[in-house]
């Protein structure tokens, strides 16, 4: 009987195991694809003429995708020439993304309305297509009553000049330039209000955004102007020089639709400690005096400097600043006191903030000490050897005129 048992819980195990195998792979753990259209020009699309397509894929997997072909399916109202339909990638590594521009042809013939663009990839010559349906719009004026015109009034970032591995907030501040409340085109009075329908903005410079698309602002009536934030993250092996960023502003139509490129830099340099001067010992304390200097391209704030060394105290133990400019300069005093068996390397720890993010750079320096001499300088001893000449001279001319008196 135990035999029996033992068989059939050996069967149980077994068919348990052949179950489990049969189970798919984890999601998460297989490579595939997320496709977005990000951008279109011109929005709408028009009938009778091209329209281009900027395609994003990314790896959402965990794994890499090889030989990879990301196509625009040519379907009606939409044909292309075969070049420009597909574009083959030979890796798509976890996590990345790539970008690519389709120029399409909107039959002339079109009607106006939302039609469905169909983008499909496969990877490795294999004959299974993965495909994503967009809804592209077709047509002139989508709204009809609003006429206002859109500029960009201002664009700012914080922080102002990003780090490598720093995020930050973009903000794209759009303004309705109509100054008055209607305006007249082809004998016909319009509002002049602007409308909204998205902004996006993307990068294909490594830098992420981390944003969606907004959709539906609104209006903006004339005079007025809104401010929309696009946060962003710069990789921690971004080097340092100047990145751009598309911004795409959807209006009452394409000829009210707004596309820049957004200029951010990248700096890797921060805030620096220099030992300018030797410290000074007067027999008591021993005072250092560092050069604390911004070297980065944009302002920092709450900057701390920070000393450490082997059994030494250091007061103050942390010297504050705050604010600094670029290439501003501060110098900082410390009074060291030295244990016996203290090191004279001194580590100045920078702390600060770029925007929200918090940094630190260490400086290690060297401690060389100036000993304040305690015996009577060379001047000082003449001066006194002068006085006592004059001295001796004038009483040996008191005794000397007493004498001649006496006599």
């Amino acid at each position: 009987m135990t035999k029996n048992k033992t068989i059939s819980a050996v069967g149980i195990f077994l068919a348990a195991m052949l179950l489990i195998s049969s189970f798919p792979i984890s999601a998460a753990a297989t490579p595939f694809l997320e496709l977005t259209l990000i951008d279109q020009t011109p929005y709408p699309a028009q009938p009778g003429q091209q329209v281009r397509f900027w395609i994003q894929a990314e790896n959402m997997g965990g794994g890499s995708l090889n030989n990879v072909t990301i196509q625009v399916v040519p379907n009606a109202p939409f044909s292309a020439a075969s070049g420009e339909a597909s574009k083959t990638f030979n890796a798509i590594y976890s996590g990345s993304k790539v970008y690519h521009e389709y120029v399409m042809y909107v039959d002339k013939d079109a009607p106006s309305g939302n039609r469905d663009l169909t983008v499909r990839y496969k990877t490795n010559n294999s004959s299974v297509w993965y495909e994503t349906k967009f809804k592209v719009n077709i047509g002139g004026i989508v709204d009809t009553d609003s006429r206002g015109t859109l500029i960009i009034e201002n664009i700012t970032s914080n922080p102002e000049v990003f780090m490598p591995g720093d995020e930050g907030v973009i903000w794209v501040i759009l303004k309705n330039n109509a100054s008055e409340q209607t305006v007249s085109l082809s004998n016909k009075s319009y509002a002049a209000n602007a409308r909204i329908q998205s902004a996006s903005l993307y990068s294909k410079d490594g830098i992420t955004v981390k944003s969606d698309t907004v959709s539906d602002l609104g209006i903006i009536m004339p005079g007025d102007n809104i401010s929309i934030p696009f946060r962003i993250s710069v990789p921690e092996d971004t080097k340092a020089g100047t990145y751009f960023l598309t911004l795409n502003v959807t209006g009452s139509s394409y000829e009210y639709n707004i596309r820049r490129n957004i200029e951010i830099k990248v700096d890797s340099d921060g805030v620096k400690t220099i030992q300018s001067k030797e410290a000074k010992d007067n027999g008591t304390d021993t005072v250092i005096e560092i050069d604390v200097v911004n070297y980065h391209q944009g302002t920092v704030r709450g900057v701390s400097i920070i000393p450490a060394a082997n059994n030494t105290e250091f007061y103050p133990k942390e010297y504050f600043i705050g604010e600094m400019k670029p290439d501003d300069l501060y110098t900082a005093k410390f009074i060291v006191k030295q244990k016996k068996s203290a090191d004279n390397n001194i580590t100045f720890t920078s702390a600060y903030y770029n925007g929200d993010n918090a940094h630190d750079d260490d400086t290690s320096l060297y401690m060389t000490v100036a000993k304040t001499s305690s015996g009577i300088s060379l001047t000082t001893m003449i001066i006194i050897a002068i006085l006592v000449l004059i001295a001796g001279g004038a009483v040996a001319y008191y005794f000397y005129d007493k004498k001649k008196k006496s006599a």
